[in-house]
């Protein structure tokens, strides 16, 4: 495999040394090559990290989300967000708990662009639209979906013989501010010790519901998760983006780097070892901290059109900090922010 390029940035909390990755599939390729060319002391931290994991499932503990893995063999294998029935219990919550910030914001921060139809060629053609009025002569089968879609692909070949008494048939979406920008997002995965398994998830699950209802208004999102650590005055970062502007979000990716306790406190630390590693660097065998401001001095230090998403363990915690970056970027746009 490339061998990813090292950045190294100074901020105000001392030096960073991260990598970029342009996908889940990089970073996890990155990580199970660097493990095998650890330093004799690195490997000891890990292979202090298997024991501990193995001590720990054995007892029950809910460290790593519920229900407990089985085994390390479990975690070391794991690459699909497990816990879908907890997702569909908690993500109604959030959505009622966002219902009044987001309908506040959708009248007064950032209203979604309502559709409209016009006859003199700007926007969409609407296929069905200028269906409502064709002429008999045109007939539209829509006895199934196959004999509607055979019917739209002859009539779209013989596009000037189209007759309907529609004539507003191109769609467009009326009062869309046409110079809002994109959006990078970055998320910091992960939590320290005492933060129990399950409560990782509220930060993934509000990051989803924030990119749908920016990207309902238009508004191109990308996403990208950070993972790191700190120690010895320094930092080892690796940025993963989960989502690029043009593509639609993978929820599992989403959940799974940044809310899966399963992957991050197993294969997360994984990579917090090879990434001290592939820099030269002893990781202690705490695997170090994660601090407070740490995702957002580095997300500032590399981008500074960049809005971070801070570690939230809690329903309303999440919930203010989604009602926070939809407010901060309209400032923004305004010159106010």
């Amino acid at each position: 495999m490339n061998r990813p390029l090292k950045h190294t940035v100074q901020t105000t909390d001392g030096k960073y040394n991260y990598l970029l990755f342009d996908s889940m599939f990089a970073f996890n390729a990155f990580v199970d090559d660097e493990i095998k060319q650890l330093s004799s002391t690195n490997a000891s931290r890990w292979n202090l990290v298997k024991e501990s994991t193995s001590d720990q499932l054995n007892n029950g503990t809910d460290w790593y989300g519920t229900p407990t893995p089985k085994d390390v063999e479990e975690l070391e294998a794991h690459r699909t967000f497990l816990g879908m029935k907890l997702v569909e219990k908690i993500q109604p919550q959030i959505k009622e708990k966002l219902a009044k910030y987001l309908e506040y914001l959708e009248d007064s921060v950032l209203p979604k662009p309502k559709m409209a139809y016009n006859d003199r060629g700007l926007g969409v053609f609407s296929f069905e639209r200028a269906a409502m009025g064709m002429y008999k002569n045109f007939p539209v089968n829509t006895q199934n979906p196959v004999n509607t879609a055979v019917s739209q692909m002859t009539i779209e070949l013989r596009k000037h013989q189209i007759q309907t008494s529609v004539k507003s048939v191109f769609a467009y979406f009326q009062d869309k501010e046409s110079s809002y920008p994109s959006l990078q997002l970055y998320i910091m995965a992960g939590a320290n010790a005492h933060v129990k398994g399950n409560d990782l998830l509220y930060v993934g699950l509000a990051c989803a519901e924030l990119v749908e209802f920016m990207e309902l208004r238009g508004i191109s999102v990308e996403v990208n998760v950070m993972l790191g650590t700190s120690f010895n005055n320094q930092v080892t970062m690796a940025c993963i983006r989960v989502k690029r502007f043009q593509d639609k979000l993978d929820k599992n990716q989403l959940l799974l780097i940044s809310s899966d306790p399963r992957y991050f406190r197993y294969r997360g630390f994984k990579g917090l070892v090879a990434l001290s590693n592939y820099f030269g660097l002893t990781i202690p065998s705490g695997l170090g901290t994660i601090s407070v401001s740490m995702g957002n001095t580095f997300a500032k230090a590399v981008n500074q059109k960049g809005f971070v998403f801070e570690q939230s363990y809690s329903m309303d915690s999440a919930v203010k900090e989604v009602s926070k970056i939809i407010t901060n970027y309209k400032n923004r746009l305004d010159g106010n922010g």
